[in-house]
C-alpha cells in the first residue's frame, strides 16, 4: 500500500515537473542585456551581462572589436521552483575595456533556444581620456577574476552612479504659463534615503509646490541599458514671470545609499558570504541646469481689459441683490475658475456708473496644487449707490490667454439690472454708510474726520514751542547740570584730601563695623575675644577721631583730648570705667562675671553719646 502510494507520488512529481518545463517553453522569452556603467574611461574595466529566461543551446557572443576582454564569458544558470510553476534564468557576462576614446558600439548578441533565434539591442558606449594604468587594469582583472559567473561587479561612486535630473513639462512657453518641474534620484545601488536638499530658487518664476510631504517610491528604470533605481522626491508647479531666457538653477541632493564595502574580509565568515559586507555612504548628487525660452503673450488682438490671466478659466459675475435704497449697499461678487495663474490674477477693475462708490474688493482663494494649479478666486466688491434710478452694469467682461487655442478669449458678463429707491428720510441715511465703514475711516487716519456733536468746550491752542520759556530752560539745563556736577567734584575732592578729617568723620562708622565681630563673640559666650573686641572698637574710634596714634593712646592723652573738645566729665568716666573693665577681663578673664551684652550697649551709647556732644560743641 504505501509502495504504490510512493509511486504515485513520484509519477505526480514527474508529471509536474514535466508540465512546468512544457509552460517554460511556451513563455515568450526576450534576451536582455545590461552594462554597468555607459560613460567609462579608456581602459577602465566594467561588465556587460546578457540574460535570457531560458536555456538557451547556442549562442554567438557579439564582436568586441574596439574592447579588450579582461574575463568572459561566464555562464549563470538559476532555476526556481514557486507554486508549482518553475522559472529558468540563463545569463552570460564579459569583464571589457575600451580601447580608445569616442562613441563607441557594442553589438547585438545571438542565442538559441527551442530552435529560435534571439538578438539583443546594441549598446553605445561613450570612452573619455584617462585610461587606467596597467598594474591598475591587471588588479582589477585579478580581484574580477575570482567572482562568480554573472556576478555583477559594484563600482566606486561616480557622477554616473548616483545623480538627479530635473525634468521640466516644455522647455518653451508663454509668460504666465504653468510649467511643471519634477526631479528624481537615480541611483545604481541601493538607496537608503536623503538628506540636506537644496532646492533651486527659480528666479524669475512664481512657484507653487503640492500640499503634504511627498511619498518617495522607488521603481527600477533602464537608463541607456543601465537599470537605475528611481524615486521622484519633489515636484513644482512655475509661472515665468518675464520673458527671455530663464534658468532654473541645480537642484543639490546628500544621498544616502549602501554599497558592498571594499573592506578586506576580517573573517572566514565574510569571505564566505561575500567579502567585507555592505555599508551606507552619503553621496553627494547634483543635477542639471534647465534653460526655459518664455515668449510674451501676442500683442494683436490683446483685449484692453485683459488682466494677465494665461490657462483655461472659467468666468461668473452676480449681485447680492438687484433692489436697493440709495445710500444703501449691495455686494458684488466676481468668480474666476478654472486652470492657470489664479494666484497672479489682478482685481479686475468695474465701469460702473458715476453715482456708483465702490471700495477695495475681499479676495477669497480655493486653489488646490493637485495635478496642478486649479480652483477658484473670488472677488466681493463692496458697492453704495447715491442717486435713485435704473442702471445696468455690462461692462464687466473678462479676457484670458487661451494655451489650448492660443488665442484671446473673451467672457462676457451678463447685464446686471440695479433698481434704486430713495431713500426712507427718516434718518441720514449716508451717515449710516459711513457709520457703517467708520472702522475703514479710522484706519487710515487720513480721511474725512467726522463732525463732532453736541456742546463741547475749546481750549485755546499754546503758542509754538520754540523760543519759548520752556524751550530756553531746556536749552540752558544741560549747562546748569554741567556746571553742578564740576561743583560737586571739587568738593568731594577737597573733603577727601584731608586724611585726618576723613578719618574723624568716619571713626564711629569704623568703630561700629569693629562690633560686629564683638557681638558674634558675645552670641558665642567667648568672654576674653570679646573684651578684646570691645577694646580694639574703642582705641580704634578714639585714636581716629582725635588723630591719636596706636602707640600715644595713653589715658592722659585721651583726657587731654576729651577736655579739649569738651566732652561732659560723666561721659569720660563711663567712658574710662569701660576702658577698664575690657582690660581686666582681658588679663583676669576667670574673675569677671559681667553680663556682656550690657557691656556691649553701654559701648554703642557710649560712642553715640561722646558723637552728640561733639556735633552740639
Amino acid at each position: 500500500m504505501n509502495v504504490s502510494l510512493n509511486r504515485k507520488n513520484w509519477l505526480v512529481a514527474v508529471l509536474s515537473i514535466v508540465t512546468s518545463l512544457f509552460s517554460i517553453s511556451l513563455h515568450a522569452q526576450k534576451l536582455t542585456v545590461q552594462v554597468s556603467a555607459n560613460k567609462v574611461q579608456v581602459g577602465q574595466a566594467f561588465q556587460i551581462v546578457f540574460s535570457i529566461n531560458a536555456q538557451p543551446s547556442t549562442y554567438t557572443p557579439p564582436n568586441f572589436k574596439d574592447f579588450d576582454i579582461f574575463s568572459g564569458p561566464n555562464q549563470s544558470t538559476s532555476m526556481q521552483y514557486v507554486n508549482g510553476s518553475m522559472s529558468t534564468s540563463f545569463s552570460i557576462s564579459f569583464l571589457i575595456a575600451a580601447k580608445k576614446e569616442g562613441k563607441l558600439q557594442i553589438g547585438p548578441m545571438t542565442m538559441v533556444v527551442n530552435g529560435q533565434n534571439f538578438t539583443s539591442n546594441p549598446v553605445n558606449i561613450e570612452a573619455t581620456k584617462g585610461a587606467v594604468p596597467p598594474g591598475q587594469q591587471n588588479q582589477a582583472q585579478q580581484q574580477t577574476s575570482g567572482q562568480n559567473p554573472g556576478e555583477q561587479s559594484t563600482p566606486a561612486s561616480s557622477d554616473d552612479d548616483v545623480f538627479v535630473k530635473t525634468t521640466v513639462s516644455k522647455t518653451k512657453c508663454y509668460i504666465g504659463e504653468q510649467i511643471m518641474v519634477t526631479q528624481k534620484i537615480y541611483s545604481r545601488f541601493d538607496l537608503r534615503g536623503f538628506q540636506n536638499v537644496k532646492f533651486p530658487a527659480f528666479n524669475g518664476f512664481w512657484s507653487q509646490q503640492p500640499e503634504g510631504v511627498p511619498n518617495v517610491q522607488l521603481q527600477i528604470e533602464n537608463l541607456d541599458g543601465v537599470n537605475y533605481y528611481v524615486g521622484e522626491f519633489n515636484r513644482t508647479y512655475v509661472f515665468p514671470q518675464r520673458t527671455g531666457e530663464l534658468t532654473i538653477d541645480p537642484t543639490e541632493v546628500e544621498c544616502v545609499v549602501r554599497k558592498q564595502s571594499n573592506k578586506k574580509p576580517r573573517n572566514i565568515f565574510e569571505q564566505f558570504f561575500g567579502g567585507g559586507g555592505f555599508e551606507d555612504v552619503v553621496v553627494k548628487a547634483l543635477s542639471k541646469k534647465i534653460k526655459i525660452n518664455v515668449i510674451d503673450v501676442p500683442e494683436a488682438g490683446k483685449p484692453l481689459n485683459f488682466s494677465g490671466g494665461v490657462g483655461n478659466l472659467n468666468y461668473r459675475v452676480e449681485a447680492s441683490r438687484n433692489n436697493v435704497k440709495a445710500n444703501d449697499a449691495f455686494n458684488l461678487k466676481i468668480t474666476i475658475s478654472g486652470k492657470g495663474n489664479l494666484k497672479l490674477l489682478e482685481a479686475p477693475k468695474l465701469t460702473l456708473p458715476e453715482s456708483f462708490e465702490s471700495y477695495e474688493p475681499k479676495i477669497s482663494e480655493n486653489i488646490s496644487n493637485a495635478g496642478g494649479v486649479s480652483g477658484s478666486k473670488t472677488y466681493n466688491y463692496l458697492i453704495i449707490p447715491r442717486e435713485p434710478g435704473e442702471f445696468t452694469l455690462n461692462s464687466l467682461d473678462f479676457s484670458y490667454f487661451d494655451l489650448d487655442k492660443k488665442k484671446y478669449v473673451t467672457i462676457p458678463s451678463p447685464d446686471l439690472k440695479i433698481t434704486v429707491t430713495p431713500g426712507d428720510g427718516k434718518s441720514n441715511a449716508s451717515a449710516q454708510v459711513f457709520d457703517h465703514l467708520k472702522q475703514e475711516v479710522k484706519e487710515s487716519e487720513n480721511d474725512i474726520r467726522y463732525i463732532k456733536k453736541g456742546d463741547f468746550e475749546l481750549t485755546r491752542k499754546d503758542s509754538e514751542f520754540f523760543d519759548s520759556s520752556l524751550h530756553l530752560f531746556l536749552m540752558t539745563l544741560p549747562l546748569i547740570l554741567f556746571a553742578g556736577g564740576l561743583s560737586y567734584r571739587a568738593y568731594y575732592i577737597k573733603q577727601n584730601s584731608d586724611v585726618v578729617a576723613l578719618k574723624g568723620r568716619k571713626a564711629a562708622s569704623f568703630a561700629k563695623k569693629q562690633l560686629v565681630s564683638a557681638e558674634k563673640q558675645m552670641k558665642a559666650n567667648n568672654k576674653e575675644a570679646f573684651y578684646t573686641e570691645v577694646t580694639n572698637a574703642l582705641n580704634s574710634y578714639l585714636g581716629n577721631k582725635f588723630n591719636i596714634p596706636v602707640a600715644d593712646l595713653s589715658k592722659e592723652n585721651i583726657t587731654k583730648e576729651l577736655q579739649l573738645h569738651r566732652i561732659k566729665p560723666e561721659t569720660q568716666a563711663k567712658l574710662f570705667d569701660t576702658i577698664n573693665q575690657c582690660e581686666y577681663a582681658k588679663y583676669a578673664p576667670g574673675a569677671v562675671s559681667g553680663d556682656l551684652q550690657a557691656v556691649y550697649n553701654s559701648t554703642v551709647e557710649l560712642i553715640s553719646g561722646i558723637e552728640n556732644e561733639l556735633r552740639n560743641v
